[in-house]
């Protein structure tokens, strides 16, 4: 990562404000305060120093909305064919033996590989409480989620000072392992903050709200978790939470491999942005969500990588690269603003992230992707048709 230390100019063939506005011929000014002065069309009067990058595009870094640092010490340690319950408890039991060490340098390595990928923000989930330090450290921002399951309401501790860049929250994890009360005191406790849930992922989900019986409901018994009153059954995993009253549009749901139009209606009727982790979901679910159907209904949908216990990198390229190739009617603009400023709207983070604008934090990509088109460099950018070694990241 390039550090910015004093007042400069970068010019390259093509500036990307946003995945929507492109300048050709453009250039990104950097304040004394480490912040995005100017963005524009080279002139010949320019007044400071310019740095010219030459061929390819400066964008923003990209905004990964939901991960699992915490697990990354677990990668290829646990099989994916063996089904999701199954998948859970192996999980479980590895991340026992692995200890909070291992499971602590392992995150802190994986936020070096964020930086060194372009990806200056996060929404990381920790169950664990073992990687917000971490993430604070490494310069990321983004929102941290304390993740919560079960019945037991908890003290949520308030006033806790971070970094300007970086906000704490909570996340409840699934309808189906967090009862209504727990998620509605949770909710509320975010005091506005997103508020982070995985729904409709899997189908043992699916049966367990829709029946109350099943794989799901035999492994929640065995821990010994009493969901006689969690109003189940319900129609679906996004009907319950409707019911439960808890979305709204700083309601990040992530996954929703399993919504018909009833349930996308929902969601667009509260505004809830929605995080889409398409590699994980094949890997463990061997099924993809209805992207196409989600943006064609108005949905904000951003991009997330999940965990190194379920895919094999935490790059959004990766994951843009394989969006690109599920679904073809999707164009290379949108998916970029799902890697942008769509993450950042999902995170709370439109006003600092996600685009080049004055006032914006200095953080930006330099990808040396030629072309004389602007569908041709973004074409380009998510089809990785560039060397990731050749890409210089800036940060003030």
């Amino acid at each position: 990562m390039n550090k910015i230390t004093q007042p400069v100019s970068y010019r390259a063939k093509w500036v990307m404000i946003d995945p929507e506005t492109w300048i050709s011929n453009g250039y990104i000014s950097i304040s004394q305060s480490g912040l995005i002065g100017d963005c524009g069309q080279i002139s010949s009067h320019q007044a400071s120093p310019i740095i010219d990058l030459g061929e390819g595009v400066l964008m923003p870094c990209l905004i990964n909305a939901h991960t699992h640092l915490e697990l990354s010490a677990l990668k290829n340690r646990i099989p994916m064919h063996l089904g999701f319950a199954n998948w859970v408890n192996q999980l479980i039991s590895e991340r026992i033996v692995m200890g909070p060490e291992r499971l602590a340098s392992e995150a802190q390595t994986a936020c070096q590989y964020l930086w060194e990928t372009g990806t200056c923000a996060i929404g990381e989930i920790s169950s664990l409480n073992l990687t917000k330090d971490i993430m604070i450290r490494s310069g990321l921002g983004g929102v941290w989620f304390h993740e919560f399951l079960g019945n037991d309401l908890i003290y949520i501790p308030q006033n806790i000072i971070l970094p300007e860049n970086i906000h704490l929250s909570l996340a409840g994890h699934a309808p189906h392992t967090t009862s209504p009360n727990l998620l509605r005191h949770l909710k509320q406790s975010t005091n506005r903050k997103p508020f982070s849930i995985h729904l409709a992922e899997s189908d043992d989900e699916i049966e367990f709200i829709t029946s109350a019986k099943g794989l799901w409901a035999d492994f929640l018994e065995e821990r010994g978790v009493n969901f006689s009153e969690w109003g189940l059954p319900q129609i679906s995993p996004v009907q319950h939470l409707h019911q439960a009253g808890i979305l709204d549009a700083t309601t990040l749901v992530v996954h929703l491999l399993h919504a018909n139009d009833s349930d996308l209606e929902i969601l667009l009727d509260h505004q809830c942005p929605v995080c889409l982790c398409p590699r994980s979901n094949k890997n463990l679910h061997n099924r993809l969500p209805d992207c196409e159907r989600m943006i064609q209904k108005g949905l904000i949908v951003c991009l997330g990588t999940d965990s190194l216990a379920s895919v094999d990198s935490l790059s959004l390229w990766d994951e843009m690269y394989f969006l690109w190739h599920q679904c073809p009617h999707l164009s290379p603009q949108m998916i970029l603003k799902m890697a942008t400023i769509n993450g950042a709207q999902a995170l709370g983070i439109r006003h600092q992230s996600g685009q080049l604008a004055t006032g914006y934090k200095a953080c930006f990509i330099f990808a040396p992707v030629e072309g004389n088109s602007i569908d041709q460099i973004a074409q380009k950018l998510v089809a990785l048709d560039f060397s990731l070694d050749d890409m210089i990241i800036f940060s003030a």
